[in-house]
């Protein structure tokens, strides 16, 4: 017989067409050691869509105990999401090139996000949701929340709902919020993704970075319940 004690679920959290549910408290490291945590404890790892509900959530009573926790994450830290970022260079020979594969809980690896282009590609052909593809062009850097929420690779990301969810979190801070992406590369490069706030003397504004990198960073991370 066994006993957990300790634990607090973040409930009643909309999402999609239901509610999804966060174990408290999160996890803290890199992004290998995070997956390796949540998985250990049986949860799932929360993917870009499942963080911009969480997030979205605790901006609608942003003064309660949990609500002001995920907040100071965003302030000080990484809210680190399980959407991996493959960016292709240009290759007329590759069916899929000159732009960013976007994948729901990629394959981690020795504590390295790992993505293979070629794997990828047959799954973008066979149509499965979690592996999207966003050609170059889109807005990178600086830009309007109307701009964030029709952006092609935040949609890619975290879905329609997701990006006016995100476009939502970044229209309460008083500057235009920025993505962090390429507008090319010469070589595949494989990116994290991440949520959070930063500050100049004029303003405060919201980070969506997809070029962090795998074991630098410390980050967090609520786990889902299954």
């Amino acid at each position: 017989m066994g006993a957990i004690s300790g634990k607090t679920y973040l409930t009643r959290i909309p999402h999609e067409r239901g509610e999804i549910t966060f174990q408290h408290p999160s996890f803290k490291g890199t992004y290998g050691s995070l997956a390796q945590q949540i998985d250990a404890d049986g949860l799932q790892r929360p993917t870009s869509a499942q963080t911009a509900s969480l997030v979205y959530d605790a901006f609608q009573n942003p003064k309660g105990k949990y609500e002001t926790e995920i907040q100071k994450i965003l302030k000080d830290f990484w809210l680190v999401e399980f959407n991996g970022n493959l960016y292709l260079p240009k290759h007329k020979g590759k069916e899929v090139h000159n732009g960013v594969i976007v994948e729901a809980n990629p394959t981690i690896e020795n504590g390295r996000l790992v993505m293979d282009r070629k794997a990828l590609t047959e799954r973008l052909k066979k149509n499965d949701p979690s592996v999207k593809f966003v050609p170059f062009g889109y807005a990178v850097g600086e830009q309007s929340t109307y701009a964030l929420a029709k952006n092609p690779y935040i949609i890619a990301r975290y879905g329609e709902v997701g990006a006016d969810k995100i476009a939502y979190l970044a229209s309460k801070y008083k500057r235009n919020p920025i993505v962090w992406s390429f507008e090319s590369v010469d070589s595949e490069i494989v990116r994290m993704s991440a949520l959070d706030d930063c500050w100049y003397f004029d303003g405060m504004w919201l980070n969506v970075g997809g070029d962090g990198w795998n074991d630098c960073s410390i980050g967090f991370a609520f786990g889902v319940k299954k």
